[in-house]
């Protein structure tokens, strides 16, 4: 066991082995379970969901088509156009999003097998569906490879169903994520826990820094336990969009936290965006899922938009405002 501090410094103790780790595994055909240990603590790990052929077949078209790629790409921190940030090991350390949106010109392979293959999968989808009560609708997802750790937060600060609370996120580990390379870190049972509404002095444009201080407080103030599990290669860790969570630094030199994260709603809900907007969105059915794509690159429209965003963007988010 090592111990580890969050982005705000609360301590973490970290498990290097499974005999130090409290969080318990499932096997997928333990479906009662699964969801009475969600409901009870506001995640669940699922064991060996992902067979490693999968696993590494995503990451060989990561490394064939998203790291050779010299342009611009949506990334997770800011919603907005960044070419790849490498460290000195080569590992993209600003995360991308909406791998279903992602432009088929250059990321043809990776865009199809990330989109049919993982979050579409049949094993990820029946999870969903049991914990959902519905078929899953994919709002969004991200792909990490080097990490600079995530602030502690709740999901539904910044998306959830109309029915707040219902949303569920799945970590999907890529690879074994070892102690200090980056873990996924989780408040067990935190999901039973009010925090303020969105509103005007916590609000994402202007005092975003006054939301995350607020989760932070609430964490000391409970006194809530955290928790960065062992997430061992095909493993995936569901959570609930009010469960407190985020990821640590990462200090390993020699190994990437290479994962997908996936949101997903019950398909007969509105999509939920800052609290506020609400969005009947329009998705694309594969196998039992319903995937969302988020300014689809496949489509010439929202392809001129983002290189006019990427290539002059002050420009572009001048006229944006404008005609808000």
């Amino acid at each position: 066991m090592i111990e580890l501090k969050t982005p705000h410094g609360l301590h973490v103790n970290v498990p290097e082995i499974k005999a130090e780790d409290p969080s318990p595994k499932f096997s997928i055909g333990e479906l009662d379970r699964i969801k009475d240990y969600y409901s009870e603590n506001g995640y669940v790990i699922i064991k060996n969901l992902f067979p490693r052929q999968k696993c590494t077949e995503i990451m060989e078209l990561w490394n064939e088509e998203v790291k050779s790629f010299n342009g611009y790409i949506s990334r997770q921190t800011s919603a907005k156009p960044q070419k790849n940030i490498k460290n000195d090991k080569g590992w993209i350390m600003n995360p991308i999003l909406n791998l279903q949106s992602m432009n088929p010109n250059f990321f043809s392979k990776f865009r199809h097998f990330s989109t049919e293959n993982i979050l579409c999968d049949l094993k990820l989808s029946n999870i969903f569906s049991w914990i959902l009560n519905d078929d899953p609708k994919i709002v969004q997802s991200m792909y990490f490879e080097g990490n600079s750790a995530t602030a502690e937060h709740q999901d539904s600060y910044y998306l959830d169903s109309e029915t707040n609370g219902e949303m569920v996120a799945a970590w999907i580990a890529l690879e074994t994520i070892t102690a200090k390379a980056g873990r996924f870190f989780i408040c067990p049972k935190s999901h039973k826990i009010k925090l303020d509404d969105h509103n005007l002095y916590n609000n994402i444009s202007k005092n975003h820094d006054v939301y995350i201080q607020s989760v932070v407080q609430k964490i000391k103030d409970e006194n809530l336990t955290i928790r960065a599990p062992i997430l061992n290669q095909g493993d995936v860790l569901f959570w609930n969009s009010l469960t407190m969570h985020g990821s640590l630094d990462s200090s390993d030199l020699y190994n990437s936290r290479s994962s997908i994260t996936c949101h997903a709603i019950p398909n007969k809900k509105k999509l939920i965006q800052l609290q506020t907007q609400s969005f009947n969105v329009i998705t694309q059915k594969i196998c039992n899922t319903y995937v969302f794509k988020p300014r689809d690159l496949s489509i010439f429209k929202n392809r001129f938009m983002f290189n006019i965003e990427s290539n002059f963007p002050s420009l572009f988010y001048y006229v944006r405002k404008i005609l808000k």
